[in-house]
């Protein structure tokens, strides 16, 4: 007998239609179905932020225990993790977009217009292997805001891309390298792809990259956005011989005086690679 309170979710159930009835691993018809949706569908930042901005938040992790409420009442999101990041939830990577308007070659609904409610910033590898120790991509300091590892999905989407080893997943993973890997980078940057596996059976994937829709980016707001990050870095770098760093917020009142207690060995760590970083973004 089915219980009278059970109701059905109708902001889940494309997703649900589509994982338990439509999609088969090994099927051609799921195959180019997925194809359709995610290169019509999927929301890409453009090759040009890429090549400027390539690390977007290179202090940033994504650590979603950071809004879980403290005996205090309070969370704990904006607060240096033990070697000195920025716990955050995603929401910094979220609002990156939030001025941009969408240019897309072949969905009217998208283009020209900014976006609404209902998208979702999905990080597209889940779990990597870094010096061959699985972690989750987000968690990385050079992984969580890696341009081509962030893309933006309808809600409905982002369901099906967020299981893990699921074909929609391998599939955003195949458009991405497709659209950035061969684009000339610093050997630090290039590097990184060597953590973001190649699906091996969708490496012949065709991709008509005139088809992908990208963010509209100024590159007035990239110059702001690099000249920002820079001043950050150097705030975060001075942290030591900062007296009142109550008044020097980066992104969250929590981070300064967190990080000022971060012993000195993931300090200095912290510190060089963001100034190596610093002098990978500056023009």
């Amino acid at each position: 007998m089915v219980s009278k309170s059970r109701r059905i979710d109708g902001q889940n159930i494309l997703y649900h239609y589509f994982q338990k009835s439509i999609l088969r691993e090994g099927d051609q018809f799921s195959k180019e179905l997925l194809e359709r949706l995610i290169i019509d569908l999927s929301i890409w930042l453009p090759i040009i932020f890429y090549r400027r901005l390539p690390i977007i938040l290179p202090y940033v992790v994504r650590d979603p225990s950071c809004r879980v409420k403290r005996d205090t009442g309070e969370d704990e999101w904006g607060s240096a993790n033990s070697n000195g990041f920025l716990r955050d939830d995603n929401s910094l990577i979220k609002g990156i977009v939030r001025s941009f308007e969408v240019k897309s070659p072949k969905i009217p609904a998208y283009d020209g217009l900014r976006l609404g409610t209902g998208f979702v910033a999905s990080h597209i590898w889940g779990t990597v292997a870094i010096e061959k120790k699985p972690m989750i991509s987000s968690r990385h300091h050079m992984l969580n805001s890696f341009t081509p590892n962030l893309v933006w999905l309808p809600v409905q989407i982002s369901k099906l891309t967020d299981r893990e080893g699921s074909l929609a997943q391998r599939m955003l993973q195949a458009v991405s390298h497709k659209i950035y890997e061969e684009i000339n980078m610093p050997d630090d940057i290039s590097r990184l792809w060597e953590n973001l596996p190649y699906p091996e059976e969708l490496q012949s994937l065709s991709v008509d990259l005139k088809r992908i829709n990208y963010f509209a980016v100024p590159s007035e707001w990239l110059t702001r956005r690099i000249k920002g990050l820079s001043s950050e870095i150097d705030v975060i770098l001075s942290a030591d011989i900062i007296g009142d760093v109550k008044s020097n917020k980066i992104k969250s009142r929590r981070y300064l005086p967190t990080l000022k207690q971060i012993p000195i060995e993931p300090r200095k760590e912290l510190n060089d690679w963001l100034a190596k970083y610093k002098t990978l973004i500056s023009p």
